[in-house]
């Protein structure tokens, strides 16, 4: 392709997951060198219990955490590599649902969840009931500390199985429905949207660790549209590539088929 081109298809992409990269790598060390308690326990790792139960669940925590963001940041590079080294369409998107809906599926929920985990933005959404904390602290006492290491834990599942399913798309890649080769390697052998799947995985995560009602919302809203643009994938590839009819009878939608239809 072109670099003309190029920077008319994919320079607007390029540059938004560029800052991105840029802007979470600077918060990635400024948390990492600021957080003098977190580097104080590790250090100290091994007497941990004298600094009493609440030092195993920071420390606990924070690496958690550390290890969620740095997952998530080798996505957003992953990404841009993909956009950068990716190859020209046989089939280019047409018409609003193919070029502006997958837009919408992708920056709704990081817009939407970004905003969530702002401190400023975060005051102004109501949060849960009084009943459901209440029913939460009954359950047990540290039942945030459970629930932000859940989310903690799916996010960082989510965006492994993502990172893993890009892996194998790489120059086949695109936010708008566009197609360029039917990818069948990796996870693509078992099901057809395995990036989707990881995806829904990795937004049920941060839905969790927004404690908000909204969280879970926007993440119901997330999963709808994601639903719908791999459908409007679907009939794109079926109309382009003869071989993906016999493909998607062979393969499940978003996991893999428990058994085999015929």
């Amino acid at each position: 392709m072109q670099l003309s081109n190029k920077i008319r298809q994919d320079g607007a992409p390029i540059l938004f997951f560029g800052l991105l990269i840029a802007t979470k790598t600077y918060y990635l060390i400024g948390y990492l060198t600021s957080n003098v308690d977190f580097w104080g326990l590790l250090g100290n790792i091994g007497h941990i219990g004298d600094y009493g139960r609440g030092a195993a669940f920071f420390l606990t925590g924070s690496l958690s955490s550390i290890l969620y963001y740095a997952t998530a940041l080798a996505f957003d590079i992953l990404v841009f590599f993909s956009f950068v080294g990716r190859v020209e369409a046989r089939e280019r998107p047409e018409g609003f649902w193919e070029n502006i809906f997958p837009l919408i599926t992708v920056f709704l929920p990081v817009i939407g969840f970004t905003l969530l985990f702002i401190p400023e933005v975060r005051q102004l959404v109501p949060g849960f009931s009084k009943t459901t904390v209440e029913a939460m602290r009954k359950v047990s006492p540290i039942f945030p500390f459970y629930m932000n290491m859940m989310g903690t834990l799916m996010g960082l599942a989510g965006a492994a199985s993502s990172i893993w399913a890009l892996s194998y798309l790489r120059r086949s890649f695109g936010l708008r429905t566009a197609i360029r080769k039917l990818v069948k390697s990796g996870p693509y052998r078992w099901t057809r949207h395995p990036l989707y799947a990881g995806e829904i995985v990795h937004i049920l995560g941060l839905a969790i660790l927004s404690a908000t009602p909204a969280g879970i919302y926007l993440f119901i809203v997330a999963v709808a549209l994601q639903v719908v643009r791999a459908k409007i994938e679907e009939r794109k590839f079926l109309r382009t590539i003869p071989e993906y009819a016999a493909y998607r009878e062979s393969t499940g939608f978003l996991w893999p088929r428990l058994h085999k239809t015929g």
